[in-house]
């Protein structure tokens, strides 16, 4: 499936990204090892945001495919209609051995 999620860097050498399927990932940026996953439970097409609160790092993404593309036909659609067409906001906190090195 394509990646239409958009990407975010953090100062600590993270990348968070989101796929089709619905995982919502983070990888070393130096690396691009693959760290961490979480299933959102639809495609997540959105871009991944970070801020503090009360001196902790946060990261969340929006998840929830919707949209026409199980409309177009073809492979695309087919391999769409198996992600579930939901929506929901997710927020994690970073550990703190990864938000500042």
């Amino acid at each position: 499936m394509p990646l239409w999620s958009g990407t975010m860097t953090t100062k600590g050498g993270l990348v968070f990204f989101g796929t089709s399927d619905g995982y919502f990932k983070a990888a070393d940026a130096k690396t691009g090892k693959e760290l961490w996953k979480f299933q959102t439970g639809s495609g997540v097409v959105s871009v991944p945001v970070t801020f503090e609160l009360d001196g902790k790092q946060y990261v969340a993404i929006a998840s929830g495919y919707g949209g026409a593309v199980p409309l177009w036909g073809g492979d695309m659609a087919d391999q769409t209609k198996l992600v579930s067409q939901g929506g929901s906001f997710w927020v994690f906190e970073v550990p703190e051995r990864t938000a500042q090195k």
